[in-house]
């Protein structure tokens, strides 16, 4: 949401043209909380039942408020009810709903400040999904905690782990992405390998079969990202096609169909993009040109195209221009624009639109106090 979205470094083809026109925010989304890291300290505004804002009180906030005690992240995940960030010194902390062990504490309480993950190598790399998180070290090996009832840890079992384990068997990889009860990596060799839950085909390895350890994605290679939201996957390649996979029952898949795919299929008719996002049940797409597409459900309008009907292709965000970055949360989205606004649409009703109500929007509007 994104769960998770994640843009590798060092891979893809050179000649692309470059994304940002400024460096991009780190920019997240949970369910219904979000984030943002500013030049000194980070942000989050919301819903905050369990925690999420990291500012140590459980009071939802319709503006943003700084997280407690945590320097400015170069990298943020939002899960579903906890948040997690990381440092320019590589190390992961995260806060917040605590049930499946995802803030990696070793217990199961929830924390309401940033809390440092112990036991991990330094971390060019995060990803939150529902209730597990991911951290991705420099030699290309991956370690996961929280629940795993579906094999999201990737340890080869099913026992929730509230410390950090070990990926089984990954090959090198250059980024992570967390869903609902899955995980992905994208590998430095631009293939992408998933593991977890699999029940819509999320895996991508054309069945709908459950794996406690990474399986390739068939028929996907040249990968240079990967995104995942609650059951469907989506991966950017050096072409800047988007290729998605998994449940399709709003759409999310931007294929022009509601029929769930095991494989991944190229998005027919969009225009090259350099970044994506996901939410629960929908995408997007930054393209060239600094606008946004965005495809699949949009009850909340978090597809902001003006209505709340959902599209099964994607649609153009109505009047955003010069965006340097996308998240996508449960229902909502949210994009930085250069020099440093941030714009959010869909659902509003814990105000994680932060415009400081709590109404939908289904078109951009402006976060005030989203400080640079």
């Amino acid at each position: 949401m994104s769960l998770a979205s994640a843009l590798a470094t060092g891979c893809g083809d050179a000649t692309r043209p470059p994304q940002p026109r400024i460096l991009a925010r780190p920019l997240a989304a949970g369910a219904g909380h979000t984030c943002v890291a500013g030049a000194a300290q980070n942000w989050c505004w919301g819903s905050n039942a369990d925690g999420q804002l990291g500012d140590g009180s459980e009071i939802d906030s319709a503006s943003p408020g700084a997280v407690t005690g945590l320097p400015a992240a170069r990298q943020l995940a939002g899960g579903s009810y906890h948040s997690c960030a990381l440092a320019a010194d590589g190390a992961v902390s995260c806060w917040g709903w605590n049930v499946g062990g995802q803030i990696g504490d070793g217990s199961n309480a929830n924390r309401l400040t940033a809390f440092v993950v112990p036991g991990l190598p330094a971390a060019v790399g995060i990803a939150a999904g529902s209730y597990h998180s991911c951290a991705l070290a420099a030699d290309g090996t991956a370690r996961c905690w929280g629940q795993n009832d579906a094999g999201q840890l990737g340890d080869g079992g099913s026992l929730n782990s509230g410390t950090p384990v070990g990926v089984f068997s990954l090959p090198p990889a250059a980024a992570l992405a967390a869903g609902g009860r899955h995980s992905c990596a994208l590998l430095r060799d631009g293939t992408v390998q998933c593991w977890g839950g699999n029940d819509n085909g999320e895996l991508g390895d054309g069945t709908t079969t459950p794996h406690a350890f990474p399986e390739p994605v068939l028929g996907l290679a040249g990968a240079i990202a990967v995104a995942s939201g609650f059951d469907h996957v989506c991966a950017l390649d050096a072409a800047g096609a988007v290729w998605c996979w998994g449940a399709n029952s709003y759409g999310q898949l931007g294929d022009g169909t509601t029929a769930d795919r095991a494989t991944p299929a190229a998005i027919p008719g969009l225009p090259a993009a350099v970044s994506i996002a996901t939410g629960y049940n929908h995408s997007c797409a930054l393209l060239e040109d600094g606008t946004a597409r965005c495809w699949g459900w949009n009850a909340a309008g978090q597809l902001g195209d003006g209505t709340t009907a959902d599209r099964p292709t994607p649609v153009a965000v109505a009047g955003l221009a010069s965006v340097t970055a996308l998240t996508g949360g449960g229902f909502h989205t949210c994009a930085a624009v250069a020099p440093g606004a941030i714009f959010c649409w869909g659902s509003n009703d814990s105000g994680q639109l932060g415009d400081g109500t709590e109404a939908d929007h289904a078109t951009p509007g402006t976060v005030p106090g989203a400080h640079l």
